[in-house]
């Protein structure tokens, strides 16, 4: 008994330790089928203040995401404006909170939506939130691929630095 909580306590600080800055996109497909979109490449940081969590200006390249399938990587890239801006990035403009839960601002494409989250500091110096978008709002629509398209709405995970403010 002793050696599982053992193992287990080392699990926890493994993952702990390994878990670095990312955004991952889960993508549904229609009729079926789904994928993910990720990058490592997060610019910004969030910021802890008692209960209270807030984060501006976080950047992520669209030269970054990536699905695993340079094609798809490619018109992913492409739907989301890197043949006009060679520098485009999604971008959270702000986000608050407190207690977990929160609202804040994207911008995409020029288009801007609010969404509310939820978030869970995982470390000294990381933070994990979790929101839902819609694609459609960003003006991202007409996905479509021999019968197969995307669903509208994407779930969003991401960890982020996290810094926590001097009382």
């Amino acid at each position: 008994m002793k050696a599982i909580i053992i193992m287990s306590l080392l699990l926890q600080c493994a993952v702990a330790f390994a878990v670095g800055k990312s955004i991952s996109i889960d993508v549904n497909l229609s009729p079926a089928g789904s994928f993910q979109i990720n990058s490592k490449r997060i610019k910004g940081k969030a910021l802890l203040h008692g209960a209270k969590f807030s984060a501006a200006n976080i950047k992520i390249p669209i030269k970054s995401l990536k699905t695993g399938i340079d094609l798809r990587d490619g018109h992913l890239q492409k739907k989301l404006g890197i043949a006009s801006d060679k520098k485009a990035v999604l971008l959270l403009i702000k986000a608050t909170g407190e207690n977990g839960k929160g609202n804040a601002l994207f911008k995409v494409l020029g288009k801007e939506q609010t969404a509310p989250f939820t978030y869970k500091r995982i470390s000294e110096k990381m933070v994990s939130a979790t929101f839902n978008l819609s694609l459609k709002k960003f003006g991202i629509k007409g996905i479509n691929y021999m019968g197969v398209g995307v669903e509208d709405i994407v779930s969003v995970k991401i960890l982020c630095p996290l810094k926590i403010a001097k009382k």
